[in-house]
């Protein structure tokens, strides 16, 4: 969005500009510099290989919008990020400042399906502009203007990793208050606007909600959320949205009701539900994260964590999700184990979905396995493990791109050299094929960056 990089500019040259007129002891100023090389290898068939890397049990990446974000063939090149930090007549202030430079060696990116370059996309040598956020607080409120990451508003209206534009948190009498304008990072023209207001009581809270988008479809949600401790373990929360739209051709309305529940029925025992149910003519906003961005659907989840012990904690949950246009309810059963033991921290878990894209027989259970060794007070070990099986596919899905079975590896090393010097590598693998089995995809890649901070 230019209307924020002009802002960015701004914000840059009056924070730069306030150490000058403050007390040196007010301002700190820091830095990080990520030296990074990488080397990626997509096998004789690249377009599958990058569907299997893509898989959110993978890599969990876009194929278009997240394009940077891939293993290049080859990287050289440097992340350079600085912080600026102060207070001024009781005013703090940040300003965070990545830059990247690419100017060791041209990157070599893959191309896919004939439109797309995967890999790091910075060829320029010399130092680009990437990111910046200027955050200024008193105790009154607080200003964030700049690239907002992991920018999660609600399930129906923003949940996207690269956002641009200004946040103001506030109080009024009573009431919590946040707005916001921002837009995508990127060459997109869609701008949200919001607003929420919470009002917070002894047993829980109420908030109101205001969005607009502006996009292909102009949508507005007005909506009530509320959570309520009926006792000190049984506590309920719900939220109601009112959905409006309008593009060229038509207009229309509906609505999203979402009811949860959590209950400890003892001390190790915690028992937790939710229901949603989104109408058929609910339009999503273009960055929503809601179950399905097509409405008319249901879903139910009944979930339970059983705290073992301090060093275990297991996870069991299961979801069925009912779609008016689809044929069959696609079914979750999902086992989860979190333990600690000694010096390592570890992950275990298990899910099986049937009638997966809603469809008869297209079973698939996805088995993974995580480590993290802190080896010493320099050196930690982490390692990972990814299977997606499938026990049946329907013929009727084995054209689907989305659907692939893979095995996955990761494997890391993270060395503290010194107090401002780390040197970190990550090994990948990953081998499969599509849903139809008559492609198979083979990758590795490996990432080894020298942090310097000071």
């Amino acid at each position: 969005m230019k209307k924020i990089s002009l802002l960015l500019t701004i914000a840059l040259v009056m924070a730069l500009a306030v150490p000058a007129f403050a007390a040196e002891d007010n301002v700190k100023i820091t830095g990080e510099v990520e030296t990074v090389f990488e080397v990626g290898h997509y096998g004789e068939d690249a377009d599958t290989t990058a569907e299997l890397w893509a898989d959110g049990d993978a890599l969990d990446l876009d194929l278009a919008d997240d394009s940077d974000d891939f293993p290049a063939e080859r990287a050289f090149y440097q992340n350079i990020g600085l912080n600026i930090a102060g207070n001024v007549d009781n005013i703090s202030f940040d300003l965070a400042v990545d830059t990247i430079t690419n100017s060791f060696a041209k990157a070599t990116r893959v191309p896919y399906d004939n439109n797309v370059e995967l890999g790091e996309n910075d060829d320029t040598e010399g130092l680009k502009f990437d990111t910046a956020l200027l955050t200024i607080s008193n105790e009154f409120a607080t200003l964030k203007a700049g690239d907002l990451a992991d920018y999660d508003v609600d399930s129906y209206f923003i949940d996207e990793e690269d956002m641009e534009g200004v946040e103001v948190s506030t109080a009024v009498a009573d009431y919590a208050v946040k707005a916001f304008v921002v837009g995508e990072d990127g060459d997109k023209t869609d701008d949200y606007y919001g607003v929420s207001a919470t009002k917070n009581f002894d047993n829980g809270s109420f908030t109101g909600k205001l969005y607009h988008v502006r996009a292909a479809n102009k949508i507005t949600d007005l909506a009530v959320a509320a959570t309520v401790d009926v006792t000190d373990v049984f506590t309920v929360n719900g939220e109601v949205v009112f959905n409006s739209w309008e593009n060229d051709i038509t207009d229309d309305s509906d609505s999203l009701f979402n009811l949860g529940a959590s209950y400890q029925a003892t001390d190790i025992v915690t028992v937790r539900g939710e229901f949603e149910t989104v109408g058929e003519k609910f339009a999503a906003a273009p960055q929503a994260d809601l179950e399905e961005n097509e409405g008319d659907y249901s879903k139910f989840n009944l979930g339970a964590d059983f705290a073992l012990n301090p060093n275990n904690t297991v996870k069991a949950d299961y979801t069925v999700v009912d779609h008016a246009d689809e044929a069959e309810k696609k079914n979750t059963f999902e086992l989860a184990l979190d333990n600690v033991n000694g010096a390592f921290t570890n992950t275990a878990s298990v899910e099986f979905t049937t009638n997966n894209g809603y469809m008869e027989g297209t079973d698939i259970t996805v088995f993974t396995l995580g480590t993290e060794y802190a080896m010493s007070d320099v050196t930690t070990l982490t390692a990972k493990l990814v299977n997606q099986s499938a026990d049946d596919v329907s013929e009727t899905y084995k054209d689907h791109n989305d659907y692939v079975k893979y095995t996955y590896l990761a494997a890391g090393l993270e060395q503290k050299i010194s107090d401002n010097i780390s040197w970190d590598t990550e090994a990948k693998y990953i081998t499969g094929s599509n849903s139809a089995d008559t492609q198979d995809g083979e990758g590795n890649s490996i990432k080894t960056k020298l942090i310097v901070s000071f």
